[in-house]
């Protein structure tokens, strides 16, 4: 299948300055210059005078009009400069690097937390037995109290807290 094309050669300055400023307003529309090129034909097409044809014909034109913006609404689809597309990847690349530093970060405490909380359960491993408990929580004690404070579980003294 073959495809149409089109190639004009612009011979004048004023042409080429025509070219840039279509340009130029095609990436403020964010349309491509070939979208541009085309809405910009189609547009000088449907501003045939109606005067020329009859009223139903005018008609008809103003609702196929009507219908084409429609549709060109539903098929827009949003488009980006490169320069536009370069800026979010480049925002995106950061973001992917700020979150892999996060993660390593949250790994480091995870590994710290997980050291200090095995030296505390060997510390409290070393305290069971000078504390006289087993691991099932029976004592050796009389009373539930006294393996805490001592013989005298009523008097609270410095030394008591201390010793713990």
């Amino acid at each position: 299948m073959e495809y149409p094309q089109i190639n004009i050669k612009l011979l004048s300055e004023e042409d080429r300055e025509l070219v840039k400023q279509a340009k130029q307003r095609a990436e403020e529309l964010r349309l491509t210059f070939k979208e541009f090129v085309l809405d910009c034909i189609r547009n000088a097409l449907f501003e045939e005078s109606p005067d020329s044809a009859d009223s139903a014909t005018a008609a008809e034109i103003e609702a196929l009009k009507a219908q084409i913006a429609t549709l060109e609404e539903k098929v827009n689809i949003p488009s980006a400069t490169k320069t536009e597309v370069h800026t979010l990847q480049e925002r995106l690349n950061q973001l992917r690097v700020g979150i892999s530093n996060e993660i390593k970060k949250d790994r480091e405490q995870l590994a710290s937390l997980t050291l200090a909380i095995s030296r505390l359960e060997s510390q409290i491993e070393q305290l069971i037995p000078s504390l006289n408990l087993q691991v099932d929580g029976e004592g050796n004690a009389d009373t539930d109290s006294d393996w805490l404070f001592g013989e005298d579980s009523g008097s609270l003294g410095g030394e008591d807290v201390e010793g713990f």
